[in-house]
């Protein structure tokens, strides 16, 4: 897809992209075995319109040419206390559409927004062994923190 066109949705949109975060859900869910491990159906009843976090969200989407999103990014902006921050919650292009620059533009966008908004830190979140993720938010901007994340499962 030649320099895919990022929309921004409104909360009536929302229901658009929900196969995708169902997609998306039932993907990496597998990478987390403490995690409880849930079913499609159960997602996507568990899902509704996508939860939203504390703070300002903003969901960016391509589509296809029918209009059918292939790809979507949940910005998430708050401020702490200590200045804007930005964090890519989400990010997530349907697997016949990726390596076609989707995933590209869909992060150039949010770190412009970053920029255009005085973002005064932003992060994203992935697994280390996703390294086509590594790679398109190193490709963005984003390095490696010097914090560890360390995670906690209940017994």
């Amino acid at each position: 897809m030649r320099d895919p066109r990022v929309v921004e949705l409104g909360p009536a949109d929302l229901d658009r992209i929900k196969p995708l975060l169902v997609d998306l859900f039932v993907a990496e869910q597998v990478h987390f075995p403490d995690h409880p491990q849930l079913g499609r159906e159960e997602i996507e009843h568990n899902l509704g319109v996508p939860r939203r976090f504390e703070g300002e969200n903003v969901f960016l989407a391509v589509a296809d040419p029918a209009g059918v999103p292939i790809g979507f990014c949940w910005v998430v902006l708050f401020d702490p206390g200590t200045g804007l921050e930005g964090e890519v919650a989400e990010l997530f292009v349907r697997p016949d559409h990726r390596g076609q620059g989707v995933g590209e533009a869909l992060v150039r966008h949010a770190v412009g927004m970053f920029r255009d908004r005085g973002v005064t830190l932003g992060y994203v979140w992935t697994r280390v062994e996703n390294q086509a993720a590594v790679r398109l938010y190193e490709g963005a901007g984003f390095e490696p923190s010097r914090q560890l994340v360390m995670t906690w499962y209940p017994v």
